[in-house]
């Protein structure tokens, strides 16, 4: 339940805006309630939202400038997570996590003697997840940058993808839109009536409303 001192911004206005908001006002309450506990939750195990939205940068694999390698994955109900694939010869024990806190694990592998990565470029590898009933689990990395199938198989493969030679890139960045795109619109509910609009509705009113506010 919502606690009673609970205040969303600007909602009054809203309200008045769309009366049929009203019957639902507490349910908004207590969803932006949960919002908020969402959010400083993200601010103490990841040092904010938009820090959040970034986590490829930091979760998978990232290569440091020694060359060494450095593994972090979320997994906060295995008792133990291990790296195996072709740099290990698939030994399944050999390279474990180490456990963190919110349920992250991290993993370093220092470079080989010639200072090159311990995992070379497009060769395989998965993690395994030790669950607490006791199972042994076989997995990619929800943040792997290049996933590959076998023809005729339904198991993906985690294929590494750190080349020696990375892409450069050579073409400029296209420039921002002047105005918003539009995602998608849905017919049924361009509508301010209560009822399922027609596509009539929406080929005389909506897409003329649409282009002229250049978001075609």
């Amino acid at each position: 339940m919502a606690e009673d001192n609970v205040s969303i911004p600007e909602f009054s206005c809203l309200l008045r805006m769309d009366p049929y908001l009203k019957p639902y006002e507490k349910d908004f309450e207590r969803r932006y309630e949960l919002l908020q506990k969402k959010l400083l939750q993200l601010e103490e195990a990841e040092g904010g939202f938009d820090q959040f939205t970034r986590s490829y940068k930091t979760f998978g694999v990232q290569r440091q400038p020694d060359n060494s390698l450095f593994f972090k994955e979320w997994a906060p109900a295995a008792e133990a997570l291990f790296l195996t694939g072709d740099f290990n010869g698939w030994d399944k024990f050999s390279h474990p996590y180490t456990k963190k806190d919110f349920g992250k694990w991290e993993l370093i592998l220092p470079p080989k003697h010639d200072k090159s990565p311990a995992v070379d470029h497009n060769t395989k590898l998965k993690v395994v997840v030790h669950t607490k009933e006791g199972e042994r689990l076989y997995r990619i990395s929800p943040w792997a940058k290049y996933v590959t199938r076998e023809e005729k198989s339904v198991i993906y493969d985690w294929v590494h993808w750190d080349p020696p030679q990375p892409y450069t890139q050579i073409h400029p960045r296209p420039k921002k839109p002047k105005s918003l795109r539009t995602y998608e619109a849905h017919v049924g509910i361009a509508s301010p009536e209560g009822k399922i609009a027609s596509y009539a509705n929406f080929t005389t009113n909506m897409l003329p409303r649409i282009k002229d506010l250049g978001k075609a």
